[in-house]
């Protein structure tokens, strides 16, 4: 009787020591799965960072063709010539235009820097909680076959 019970003690902690194994297999792959699509949510989101940027660039464009085409119509309807006063309007609100976009190129830049950083962090995060999840099956299948082992020797002492 004792050899039933030690034989199926040691089928159980067989069983369950397979089935840590491969929980800890299956959560390492969900967490990589959701690491890896993530990481492509931000990446997606630097793509779109980048094309928000050029759209910008267009807007920016149009703007300063449209203050300068103000400028030099209303002088130009004054009838006075584009110098002393009226180019300097123009320049400062060029230059402010031009100091106005550097600062929107920067933050833009820095932002899509971001999401690109964002995306390399989660693949990694992804990865050592993927490493984790594996290591945590190993451990609860030693775990198992360990406390197996020790009931088994116990009950064929008795």
């Amino acid at each position: 009787m004792a050899v039933g019970t030690t034989a199926l003690l040691i089928g159980a902690g067989a069983f369950s020591a397979g089935t840590s194994l491969m929980a800890g297999n299956e959560q390492a792959k969900a967490v990589k799965r959701q690491g890896e699509h993530n990481a492509l949510v931000y990446e997606q989101q630097a793509e779109m960072l980048k094309e928000q940027k050029k759209i910008q660039d267009t807007q920016f464009n149009r703007n300063l063709k449209s203050a300068r085409g103000k400028i030099i119509a209303s002088t130009a309807g004054k009838g006075l010539m584009l110098s002393g006063s009226p180019l300097a309007v123009l320049a400062d609100t060029e230059s402010q235009m031009q100091f106005d976009k550097a600062i929107s190129d920067y933050n833009s830049a820095v932002e899509t820097s971001f999401a690109k950083s964002s995306a390399a962090q989660t693949r990694y995060s992804a990865s050592v909680e993927s490493r984790l999840a594996r290591y945590s099956g190993f451990s609860n299948a030693f775990s198992n076959a360990l406390s197996t082992g020790v009931n088994a020797a116990i009950m064929g002492v008795k």
